[in-house]
């Protein structure tokens, strides 16, 4: 029994020293400050080596006790700006003050071993007395420079170490990697990132670049001991602060999971659509566009499945809808880009969010969380490489909660598109007479037309608003040029779901059928999905319906076209010749509680007006008002909205309005959480 133990031990040494397990991913995370941090030290993508001259390393660069070799530190990068005749130590203070703005980065943390790298080619630059002060001032204990910087006399209580790097590496907090015995002097530096935990489940996965393969993304994220979820890797906004960063530079985004991104996976908010297609090769342009300005991409956000409408409680199988943060927690996320406005209502560690508009789905998410939220012209931006509802009404579109921010991004995302220049603000107002505000909450009335009124005094607008019955008005056109002429509603019933019918079918569903059946254990297995979309799917291959989709195809094109010249017609003076002025405000709703039947998103609906026309529109939040909540029992705040419209093409008004209105006061930035804007107590 003996012999055959020891003859197994022996069999196993010799398979350990034949197999050697490599991990890809080893990680440290810690606690500080009641914050999760998190530092993916040998996944290498991430980490980036220096190398000491003089095969010189440190023995301890923490103030917590000596480290021997193989240790972790933390530790600053920062780059030394081209303005700087010498390294002094007002230099080095001023870029210190402006990383104390960020929400990862501490000098508590980070400051006892500071990297100064010099990315130019200057040589012998000078280095001022005045840094051995702030050395000392700041307690920094271990000095590392780039071998540009002239070190000759220059004294102080640090460890001052030359150290060369082949890396451009990002500003902010590092963790560095001392060497081991048989690892020579090479020295590893990883970026440090926090970890938040999605507690409003507005995320599909999370994701950080690969720094190996330029613009491509890896999907990760982190499940800490005791989460139900898995938390969402968070970079430093100094990651994105270099002297050649976009305007979007320190700026953190999600977007909807619709959009393809290289490295990433797509899933439409589809089990069977995830599981059948592989990781994307391909970003989309706005998502491209957006980090090329600088910001920086956290991950994808849910959606409702295929974006086919808007939450409905029970009809969500896949991927439940995320939950809202304001007022009582149990309100309408608004549909399809749920995730996307769940992420940016919630979270202060998101600055916006990409979603897409067919019918209204920015501009709905916007409307619930009291967010700033752009729906696009159509056609000003490629779709392609996002998941098709309707073609011809498909945009990408954006939201986020504050006014500057939300300028920022339409200015990066529209630089360069064919749109009409900014010549001057139309002079009037148009008023929609259809639906007037809920008069059930006077409160949200009184708001929404004191805001307007405002906006009309701030602007110089012509004292009396036009108004359009919209309803009315096509009637007495005829559009449908019978007798008697059909109503906007009867015109348009089959516009909306024969056109996403069809198209949802024959685009995604149809292919994804084929893939779904390839998977091994699936041969001949049609894709299980959600409710609204097996009803999608059998409406896109019934025959009434694709007989009469060029038909619903003509009657929304002759829609848009009556829209376009009656309702928001052009200007040559102005591009626009109204700021068409409406809300989309309503009561609180109840869907996360009370069930519905799947059913074809469609028919006639306040807003999807602007999608048949193709014009550009806004959200914008002015106010809150109080509402008794059946689930808390007691008041509780919500977010109220107004819309703002331009003609087809003259969304970079809809900037420079939103631009104006905040130099006025009349629109400001909302907080993230329960309330929109700050309340007594």
């Amino acid at each position: 029994m003996a012999a055959s133990l020891f003859f197994s031990l022996a069999s196993l040494f010799a398979l350990v020293k034949a197999v050697r397990i490599e991990p890809s991913l080893h990680a440290l995370t810690w606690k500080y400050n009641n914050i999760d941090f998190w530092a993916p030290v040998h996944l290498e993508s991430s980490v980036h080596y220096l190398q000491s001259p003089a095969g010189e390393l440190p023995a301890s660069l923490s103030r917590r006790g000596a480290l021997k070799s193989g240790g972790y530190l933390g530790c600053t990068v920062a780059t030394f700006p081209p303005s700087a005749s010498s390294l002094s130590g007002d230099v080095v203070e001023n870029i210190i003050a402006s990383f104390a703005l960020d929400d990862v980065w501490s000098a508590e943390q980070f400051l006892d071993c500071l990297f100064i790298q010099h990315n130019a080619t200057a040589a012998s630059v000078p280095v001022d007395p005045s840094l051995a002060t702030f050395i000392t001032k700041h307690r920094v204990s271990t000095f590392f420079v780039s071998p540009s910087f002239d070190l000759k006399g220059f004294a102080s209580t640090a460890r001052v170490l030359t150290v060369v790097s082949s890396c451009n590496l990002d500003n902010g907090p590092y963790v560095a990697t001392l060497p081991t015995c048989d690892e020579g002097s090479s020295m590893g530096m990883t970026p440090v990132y926090t970890l938040h935990a999605d507690s409003y489940e507005a995320f599909m996965e999370g994701s950080i670049p690969d720094s190996k393969v330029p613009n491509k993304h890896q999907q990760l994220h982190v499940s800490l001991p005791g989460a139900r979820l898995p938390h969402i890797i968070v970079p430093s906004r100094l990651a994105s602060t270099r002297p050649d960063a976009g305007p979007l530079a320190g700026l953190r985004f999600a977007v909807k999971d619709i959009f393809h991104i290289n490295g990433l996976k797509t899933s439409g908010g589809s089990r069977s659509y995830y599981q059948a297609f592989g990781y994307q090769n391909y970003t989309t342009e706005t998502v491209q566009l957006t980090l090329d300005a600088g910001a920086q991409l956290v991950g994808k956000t849910k959606t409702i499945a295929f974006a086919l409408g808007a939450p409905r409680n029970g009809m969500e199988v896949d991927y439940p809808d995320p939950w809202s943060a304001r007022g009582d927690g149990y309100q309408n996320t608004g549909g399809s880009s749920s995730g996307s406005g769940a992420a940016v209502t919630a979270y202060d560690w998101i600055d916006f969010a990409i979603g897409s508009d067919t019918g209204g789905s920015v501009r709905f998410p916007a409307r619930y969380g009291g967010l700033y939220g752009y729906k696009p012209s159509h056609a000003v931006f490629n779709i392609t490489g996002i998941l098709p509802a309707i073609t011809e009404q498909d945009t990408p579109g954006f939201l986020a909660r504050s006014p500057e921010i939300f300028t920022r991004v339409g200015r990066a995302w529209t630089a360069g598109k064919p749109l009409a220049p900014v010549s001057g603000l139309p002079r009037k107002m148009l008023r929609y007479a259809d639906q007037p505000t809920n008069v059930s909450q006077p409160a949200a009335a009184d708001l929404i037309e004191t805001f307007f009124a405002a906006m009309a005094s701030a602007l110089d607008l012509d004292p009396v608003s036009a108004s359009i019955n919209m309803t009315a008005a096509f009637l007495s056109a005829n559009i449908s040029q019978t007798s008697p002429p059909e109503t906007m509603t009867d015109f348009m019933r089959y516009v909306y779901s024969d056109q996403n019918s069809v198209q949802c079918w024959d685009q995604i569903g149809s292919p994804l059928a084929e893939a779904f059946s390839q998977i091994p254990g699936q041969k001949g297995a049609f894709p299980p999905v959600d409710p609204p979309v097996n009803i999608s799917f059998a409406d896109g291959q019934n025959a009434t319906t694709r007989a009469r989709y060029p038909e619903s195809q003509r009657r929304r094109q002759v829609f848009g076209e009556w829209f376009n010249r009656v309702v928001l017609p052009a200007n040559r003076e102005t591009c626009s010749e109204y700021i068409f002025a409406h809300t989309y405000h309503g009561l609180p709703t109840t869907v996360k509680t009370d069930p519905a039947t799947a059913r074809l998103t469609g028919g006639w609906y306040d807003g999807v007006y602007t999608n048949y026309a193709g014009t550009p529109e806004i959200v914008v939040p002015v106010g809150q008002v109080q509402y008794w909540s059946a689930y808390t029992q007691r008041l509780e705040w919500q977010p109220v909205t107004v819309a703002l419209g331009m003609a087809k093409g003259c969304d970079l008004l809809l900037f420079e309005l939103a631009d104006r209105l905040a130099e006025k006061g009349l629109l400001r930035e909302v907080l993230p959480g329960m309330v929109a804007y700050a309340v007594e107590e």
